[in-house]
């Protein structure tokens, strides 16, 4: 997969992902190199392309929204899922080495544990296993470029604890 990418300095730059995930339903997840942060040269930045259609930046909203969905159709398996990605979290470490940053390894999102989780893909416009890729590997983007990332955590505590759709919203899309 390849894309554009803005730069530190404003200028865009046409790069190919250094690593790449197929998911089930066709659609490729990337990981590139970013420049961002307190680790630039360990940063990533995740796109995705589904068949037919252009590349794409995931954002906290996007995957928001769609648990919001899920949650009002099965709440007590999704609640589990937001439970499990949770914990994800709180397991994430984040890149240490650059070997590390280019295996991208992922721990916490392969199939055996995400089957369990699979009767949500009935409901919103994602796949849990999309979502869970991908928030497994925006997670080690945050926490690789910044010791005192938050977005997710609240983002999913929110959500887990029924906050009004309000605070929801304002915790996925702020941008400090």
């Amino acid at each position: 997969m390849e894309c554009s990418i803005k730069r530190r300095d404003g200028s865009q730059v046409k790069l190919r992902a250094f690593k790449e995930f197929l998911s089930k339903n066709g659609t490729i997840i990337g990981v590139f190199q970013g420049s961002f942060g307190n680790n630039p040269d360990l940063d990533i930045i995740v796109k995705y392309k589904e068949k037919g259609k252009r590349v794409r930046t995931p954002k906290h909203i996007h995957w928001a929204i769609d648990l919001l969905i899920k949650k009002e159709h099965n709440p007590e398996l999704t609640k589990e899922f937001i439970k499990y990605l949770i914990g994800m979290w709180d397991g994430i470490q984040p890149f240490r080495t650059k070997a590390e940053q280019q295996r991208c390894d992922l721990r916490f999102t392969d199939p055996e544990h995400l089957k369990v989780f699979e009767p949500l893909d009935k409901y919103g416009e994602y796949p849990v296993e999309f979502i869970g890729h991908v928030i497994e590997l925006m997670m080690l983007e945050e926490k690789t470029g910044n010791h005192e990332a938050f977005m997710f955590k609240g983002v999913l505590n929110a959500i887990y604890n029924d906050e009004d759709i309000f605070s929801i919203v304002s915790r996925a899309s702020f941008r400090g």
